[in-house]
């Protein structure tokens, strides 16, 4: 296996703080199945599955305990949001991990690190590794980072989507779209703070800040919003 690759996967997994008790998991789970077919070794499909049944489990369980008086059509809504394919795809980026992504020549080729099911199947299979290397409280405290602590709610049970809002809201003004601009990310590649600007026809609507560049986006629609609400 690449050792550059590997030496890759411990440095990112210190940078989370993660102790690593048995290294050939953590390999396996970032061998894509066309860098196995290539070489001949165990793909990250078996921890993909056992990461997918995880994820579901521990986002339940959290969005459970979290929000006793949530009704079960509520909590499954919620759920898909967070747990879906390009959700996925966001939270493998924010941890870095398609940077560690062993692939074959042909997948490297076609940008396999940047496509959201792959990124997805590897947050997923990175996951089960993690599981079975330390156990299910450690698997909470990087979901606490990448997903728990940006759910937001609000009492009458629903989950805000303040940029969908602010398109519906200016949709039904005009017919120029938003546009979010990136004003800057500071901080280490494992901490970055995102932070940008929401635009209509030229004006600036609202600024945001957040971990990822979608939440940021949605802090400048909230702001937006807000402005809007109190002219």
């Amino acid at each position: 296996m690449n050792d550059f690759f590997k030496s890759q996967i411990y440095n990112t997994l210190k940078k989370l703080n993660i102790n690593i008790n048995h290294k050939e998991l953590y390999n396996v789970a970032f061998t894509h199945t066309s860098y196995a077919n290539e070489h001949k070794v165990e793909n990250n499909e078996r921890l993909e599955f056992l990461g997918d049944a995880i994820l579901d489990f521990l986002v339940g369980e959290y969005l459970y305990l979290t929000y006793p008086q949530m009704p079960e059509g509520d909590l499954s809504k919620i759920r898909s949001k967070y747990v879906c394919t390009n959700a996925n795809a966001e939270y493998a980026t924010y941890l870095n991990l398609h940077e560690c992504l062993m692939l074959g020549k042909g997948e490297r080729e076609q940008g396999g690190e940047y496509k959201p099911t792959v990124l997805a199947d590897l947050f997923e299979a990175f996951l089960g590794a993690m599981y079975l290397d330390s156990g299910i409280d450690n698997v909470r405290k990087i979901l606490n980072l990448v997903i728990f602590s940006k759910i937001e709610y609000i009492g009458n049970g629903y989950f805000v989507d303040y940029k969908s809002k602010l398109q519906e809201d200016i949709q039904a003004e005009s017919r120029k779209g938003l546009e979010y601009h990136l004003d800057s990310e500071e901080g280490p590649s494992h901490d970055k703070v995102f932070t940008i600007s929401v635009y209509h026809d030229g004006v600036r609507l609202g600024t945001g800040k957040g971990k990822s560049k979608k939440e940021a986006e949605q802090a400048a629609a909230k702001e937006a919003l807000r402005k809007k609400v109190t002219k």
